[in-house]
């Protein structure tokens, strides 16, 4: 439950979603300058690397609802 946000207004916090508008399976967290923290599965360490991915879907911001 998202807000769409085009990729040129992404702020740091914002959610990346990879994969098809059927299946997203990996979400990472936007930390700015075109990168994003990753965690790709149990077990690989957390790293930080590029948005740009082939398989980029888009990007989300999740908002209060107070």
């Amino acid at each position: 439950l998202t807000t769409r946000v085009p990729l040129a207004d992404l702020l740091p916090g914002d959610l990346v979603f990879f994969g098809t508008p059927g299946n997203v399976y990996h979400v990472g967290l936007y930390i700015g300058g075109g990168d994003m923290i990753d965690a790709p599965e149990t077990g690989q360490d957390v790293s930080i690397s590029s948005i740009y991915w082939p398989n980029l879907l888009g990007a989300g911001r999740v908002t209060s609802s107070s």
